[in-house]
Parts: structure tokens; sequence; C-alpha cells
């Protein structure tokens, strides 16, 4: 467990409400769990600033890109406030359009050491070539696409959580084989708990702006009470070598020992 309450109060990621930016606290685990000095990190589907800040902190080469040029305008402004001309000349933000199948990352194709990625409830999985009958706003998550950026020995990372679309859906199974088709290894599942937290005891004292949010969710709100406090993070790497049994490992994968895919599903019930 990553403890991730956000240093501010962020905006939501989706129109329900449910879904949130990666903290800077999040970002900061990430990179240091994920990255290396002078790799590129890129973050796809970036909402705002903070895993660019840590990457850029932490000696890497970030890359973000955006679907809304609002966020990106607020994220630019945010890095020239906190960090110097040096850092913003290493920083690329690359906007992309709902929708455009334009290849915005051709020239970074296996060559990134972490790409983030946060799946929010208005991206089901799917692939490049998918069509969506929900909504001309929906977005498909290409876990191949993601897949494809990073370089051998590098690390994808998915955030995401429970999300409502007719009942209770956890995509993380499907998340994991959809991974491990497109050639990654699965490491590990991480729990993001974004409520505060003292010691050793979660703080349930909500304040009344946050308590009115969440009433006021709409469909996401029907999910189990857990979903509201806690992202998943899901952790893969991409083998560097051959065995003879045309298997491919990593040294890092080779000490990860991958959980069962069907225990994830149970949570699809709420268990949590």
């Amino acid at each position: 467990m990553w403890l991730t309450a956000a240093d501010t109060e962020s905006i939501a990621t989706c129109p329900a409400g449910c879904c949130h930016p990666v903290s800077g606290p999040l970002a900061r685990h990430l990179i240091a769990a994920c990255a290396r000095l002078g790799e590129t990190v890129i973050h796809l589907g970036a909402s705002d600033h903070q895993l660019i800040s840590a990457a850029l902190t932490a000696g890497c080469l970030p890359v973000a890109v955006f679907t809304d040029a609002t966020r990106a305008g607020m994220s630019w402004t945010c890095l020239a406030r906190t960090h110097p001309n040096d850092d913003l000349e290493i920083t690329e933000l690359r906007l992309l359009d709902p929708g455009d199948d334009s290849p915005v990352l051709a020239d970074l194709t296996g060559g990134a050491g972490l790409v983030v990625v946060e799946q929010t409830c208005q991206q089901p999985l799917g692939g490049p070539t998918d069509r969506l009958d929900s909504g001309a706003g929906a977005e498909v998550f290409d876990v191949a696409g993601a897949a494809g950026l990073v370089q051998p020995g590098g690390h994808l990372a998915v955030v995401t959580g429970l999300h409502r679309q007719g009942g209770v859906v956890d995509p993380v199974p499907e998340l994991i084989a959809r991974a491990r088709d497109a050639g990654l290894v699965y490491l590990q599942h991480i729990i993001a708990l974004r409520h505060p937290a003292r010691g050793e005891r979660i703080d349930a004292d909500l304040s009344r702006r946050a308590q009115a949010a969440i009433e006021g969710l709409p469909e996401c709100a029907g999910l189990p009470a857990s979903a509201r406090v806690h992202s998943d993070v899901l952790i893969f790497i991409k083998p560097t070598m051959l065995l003879g049994s045309g298997t491919s490992t990593s040294p890092a994968a080779e000490r990860a020992t991958e959980p069962d895919v069907a225990e994830a599903s149970v949570r699809a019930g709420g268990e949590r």
C-alpha cells in the first residue's frame, strides 16, 4: 500500500467526478519505484503537472500527452512557477484530440523507461481500432499501444479502479490479460490510498466540502466505499532477455511472483 493523499484538492478527471488525477505523492512513488536517472517518462492521458514535476526532480525526461488544452495550459503554468528554465526546456507537453488516431508518440516507440496511464471510467478497454457506442466523448484505453512505448526493462504503470458501467466493473483482470498479450510481465498490484492516514489509522472524518462532493456524485456514487478512497496501481515490466524456451524475462521479473488474475476478479463484487 502507498499513502497517496493529494497535497491539494484536485479537479476530477471524469464528468461523473469519481476519477482523480495522479497525486503528488503517488507520482513520487511511481518515479522512485519504476524510473531511473536520465530515462524518458511518458504520462498518457495527463490531467495535471504532478508526474511531470516528479520526473524532473528525479532527473528524468518527461513527456506528457493531454487531451484537454486547458489542463495542459494550467499544468505548464504550474511547472513554470516551480521549476527553472533548464527543466522547462527538456519538458514536452503534447496535445491529442480525443479520437485522433495520429501517431503522436511514434518517435518515442520503445524508448520510455516508464509509461504511466490513468484509466478513467470514460475509457473502456479496447484496441486502437475499436469503436464505442457510449458517447462521442468516451475514449478507448489501448494497452498494447502503451506497452509499445516501453523500452526493454522499462515499466508500464496503470492507475485504475472499480467503475460503474451499468453494474460495478473491475477492469484489473482484463488489464492484466491484455498487458500479457502485449508482451509485458505483471509485477505487482499496489493500493494507492487517497484518503489521509495518521500512523496506522485511516482518518475517517471527511471535511464538509469533501463530504458534499461525495454526496453529489452521480452513478459512480454507487461504488463500494473502498473504491472512493483508493486507486489500483498495476505495475508491468517489459522483459529484456530471450530464453531458449522462447519466453522472455528480466532481472526484475525473475524476482517477482505474478499474482493470479482470478484472485483480482473477486474485487468486482466489492471485496477489497
